[in-house]
């Protein structure tokens, strides 16, 4: 008797489980119809969905909310890059519930807080680099939302690649950018999110001088409880443009970084970047930078 209720337990288990998996896959195809419709009424343009990110789960929401990115088929858009081919627009979709918000004015604002203006015609997305879900605590805590995307291309392949950081206020139960940044891509720049390591949760960015010695400025930017991220470290580096060096400028000047920090001293073990370069056996420091030799 009992093996029975325990072979019609686990069946209903399972039939539970489909019914639920079923389920979802329809609150999805629902979502991304929903976003299409909506995309089709306030832009007048077809889209197709590339990103479907739920963040209910990660974040805890209140409601239901769901990240939703579509792109317009290329032939159909009237922007063009600098060759002057066809480039369709990214929209992102902040879905609550079912209801999917478009207008991506958060995004907007920031822009036009950093003074940021784009060419008439155009938005302010077309190439998608990634959307994911990062996390600023230890133990995959402090959730955060990535949006790392770009503009149209110029004709030397370089765009405005932004990167924004949104975090979920559960009192408004709505999600918030607290960091944005925008630069090119074509100067080996960079704003990275850490994810690993002592400045966890921390965003590096590295841009070139203008003047010689041609190197690089660093700042290092953090958040505090519930704020928006804010620049807690700047200084100009030692990597020189076109040095050689395999590897990323923010690698590179990391012991330097750290040392500002009061994270590492001269002696200690060199910190390990998060993606080793190709034919990279052995890291030293040379004249202030870390260096990958193979």
């Amino acid at each position: 008797m009992k093996s029975r209720r325990a072979l019609i337990f686990a069946t209903t288990l399972i039939f539970v489980a489909r019914g639920l998996v079923a389920q979802t896959q329809l609150d999805t195809a629902a979502i991304d119809r929903a976003v299409i419709s909506k995309l089709s009424a306030q832009f007048g343009i077809n889209s197709r969905i590339i990103t479907h990110l739920d963040l209910t789960q990660p974040f805890q929401t209140k409601s239901r909310w769901t990240l939703v990115a579509a792109k317009q088929p290329d032939e159909e858009s009237s922007a063009t890059d600098g060759l002057g081919e066809p480039e369709g627009a990214i929209f992102f979709c902040f879905v609550e519930n079912n209801e999917p918000d478009c207008s991506e004015e958060m995004f907007l604002a920031k822009f036009r807080e950093q003074k940021v203006s784009l060419v008439s015609g155009t938005q302010p997305f077309y190439e998608l680099f990634r959307s994911d879900v990062v996390f600023a605590g230890a133990g995959r805590t402090l959730p955060l939302l990535r949006i790392k995307s770009c503009t149209t291309r110029g004709a030397n392949g370089n765009c405005g690649v932004s990167t924004f950081l949104i975090a979920y206020e559960r009192n408004a139960d709505r999600f918030r950018v607290v960091f944005s940044n925008l630069m090119g891509r074509n100067n080996n720049e960079e704003a990275r999110f850490v994810e690993n390591g002592p400045l966890l949760g921390s965003v590096i960015v590295a841009y070139p001088t203008n003047d010689a010695p041609f190197t690089y400025f660093l700042e290092v930017y953090k958040r505090v409880s519930d704020s928006d991220y804010s620049q807690v470290l700047r200084y100009r580096g030692n990597t020189r443009y076109g040095d050689g060096n395999p590897l990323a400028v923010i690698d590179s000047e990391m012991p330097e970084t750290l040392r500002r920090s009061g994270l590492w001293k001269e002696g200690d073990a060199l910190p390990v970047p998060p993606k080793m370069p190709q034919r990279c056996t052995r890291l030293v420091m040379r004249k202030g930078v870390e260096w990958c030799e193979p």
